[in-house]
């Protein structure tokens, strides 16, 4: 069986996570901005300062710096991804 190769994103807060290079994440199309606009949704929940705009889902080897994903902490700017 062979291993799935895995992808070390960086955030600019500091931490970091490992995903499969095929795991789908959510990434940060438009935006993300303070006030709502036509055609966006809230991306972080009832957590405030509210985050709104439109996400859409990629694999975890098309990430790349400067990008905005959705994680269980709320919305995190990418630093960097690379595989491992």
């Amino acid at each position: 069986m062979s291993k799935t190769a895995l992808i070390r994103i960086r955030f600019s807060d500091g931490t970091q996570m490992e995903l499969p290079e095929n795991e789908s994440v959510q990434v940060v199309i438009d935006g993300p901005g303070d006030k709502p606009k036509e055609g966006w949704a809230r991306l972080n929940g009832d957590k405030t300062p509210a985050l709104f705009g439109k996400a859409n889902k990629v694999r975890a080897a098309a990430l790349a710096q400067g990008q905005h994903m959705l994680t269980f902490r709320g919305v995190l700017l990418i630093e960097g991804a690379r595989r491992v």
